[in-house]
C-alpha cells in the first residue's frame, strides 16, 4: 500500500519551471536555458533576431570531423529539450541534430 503526501502546488518539473495563473498554467525554462548559456561561456552573448537561417549551408560543410563529438552532442540534446517550451526553435535545432554522428566544426559554431 502507498501513502500519499501532499507536496503543496507543482512548482518545478523535470527542470521545467510552472506558474500558475487566472489564465491559466505557464511552463517556463528560463533557468535550464540560463544553464546552457553558462555551461557554453555564452552569458553575455547577443540575443539573435532569428536562430538559424533559412537557407543555411550546415549540409555542405567541409571542415575537419571534431576530436571529441560528445560536447556538440550534449549541447543539441539539451536544445533538444528547451524546445518543449520554446517552438520557435524548432527548426535551427532539427537542423542541428542531423549532425549528431559525425558534426564537424562548422556545426559547432552555428550551434553557438
Amino acid at each position: 500500500m502507498f501513502s500519499n503526501n501532499d507536496l503543496g502546488a507543482l512548482k518545478y518539473f523535470l527542470g521545467i519551471e510552472v506558474v500558475r495563473r487566472p489564465q491559466g498554467l505557464f511552463l517556463c525554462q528560463g533557468k535550464y536555458a540560463l544553464e546552457i548559456f553558462y555551461e557554453c561561456g555564452l552569458l553575455g552573448a547577443k540575443p539573435a533576431s532569428f536562430p538559424l537561417e533559412g537557407n543555411h549551408k550546415l549540409a555542405i560543410a567541409t571542415g575537419p570531423y571534431l576530436q571529441d563529438p560528445t560536447r556538440y552532442q550534449r549541447l543539441v540534446g539539451r536544445l533538444i529539450y528547451l524546445t518543449i517550451t520554446r517552438p520557435d526553435l524548432v527548426y535551427a535545432v532539427h537542423s542541428l541534430s542531423k549532425f549528431m554522428q559525425k558534426p564537424r566544426e562548422e556545426h559547432m559554431e552555428a550551434a553557438w
